[in-house]
């Protein structure tokens, strides 16, 4: 069996492709850059297509410096931006431009579908309940979540809703280009706020919620844990990244959840500092 494992990083200015050992020792990575689109009232898009073409160009500097191992990968794994939004078609295809996690633009869309007649801070108490109780949380009225995101995209474009069959996070969607499954791990699904997720060991969509988001079960993608099996490595991804087919591709997680394993903050009241495009301090 292989030593190493091969990990995809998506950030928001691009991907990183990395060699690791199994007990997670860096050999060494590469970094390829993308555009990001900024439009005026809180527009913020970026091309599917190019993170997978960024992966693909980082894994052929990687082939050249000799730096992917002989003996192929144990396993891949994806880690990404998170609170993002890829509409695919029938055959996996994007439909547009992601709506990435800087996207503002659904906030009117959020604010009538939480409102209500008598509203706290925004929000109709019996709504804010009842999502609270369930899932821990409440949509954001910034309109960056997912769920907003789809709202927006669904009253503004309407020429794609009977194109799109899917709405994926980044992270699933390249797990998806990998292997051809349509996934979504527990931990990448929450900002959409149509999970129960009392317990994170079965987190199972919630038709109650369903309803109370507006958003439709089909719409949305088969829950797996983060460290569970996805499928195994494509023909078509393999012959891309220049590596065997088979591979075993893991589910991941977002990037806020991989810093504080990263970081080792693991541990009840345990801290971390993340600088990137985004920041956070996390306990």
């Amino acid at each position: 069996m292989s030593e190493y494992v091969l990990t995809i990083d998506l950030g928001t200015s691009g991907p990183k492709t990395a060699v690791f050992t199994v007990e997670g020792d860096y050999i060494d990575g590469e970094f390829e850059p993308v555009e990001l689109k900024l439009s005026d009232h809180g527009g913020a898009e970026q091309r599917p297509d190019d993170w997978w073409a960024g992966i693909v160009a980082g894994m052929k500097r990687l082939r050249e410096r000799g730096a992917v191992p002989e003996q192929g990968f144990a396993a891949i794994s994806v880690t990404s931006q998170w609170s993002g939004t890829v509409a695919i078609d029938s055959q996996g295809e994007p439909v547009c431009d992601s709506v990435i996690w800087m996207d503002s633009r659904g906030a009117t869309d959020i604010a009538k579908l939480v409102g209500g007649p008598i509203k706290v801070q925004g929000y109709d108490p019996r709504k804010l309940r009842r999502w609270i109780s369930l899932t821990g949380g409440v949509p954001s009225l910034s309109g960056k979540d997912p769920i907003a995101h789809i709202h927006w995209l669904r009253r503004t474009k309407p020429e794609l809703n009977d194109r799109t069959d899917m709405y994926l996070e980044p992270k699933d969607w390249l797990n998806l280009k990998l292997t051809g499954v349509r996934a979504a791990t527990y931990d990448s699904i929450v900002m959409t706020w149509v999970t129960d997720n009392r317990d994170l060991g079965n987190v199972r969509y919630s038709p109650e919620l369903l309803a109370l988001a507006g958003l439709k079960r089909e719409w949305m993608p088969d829950l797996i844990p983060a460290t569970s099996f996805v499928g195994n490595l494509t023909e078509d991804a393999a012959l891309e990244l220049g590596v065997s087919a088979g591979i075993p591709v893991i589910g991941g997680t977002p990037d806020v959840q991989s810093a504080a394993v990263g970081s080792g903050a693991v541990q009840d009241y345990e801290g971390h500092l993340y600088l990137g495009t985004s920041s956070w301090l996390s306990c």
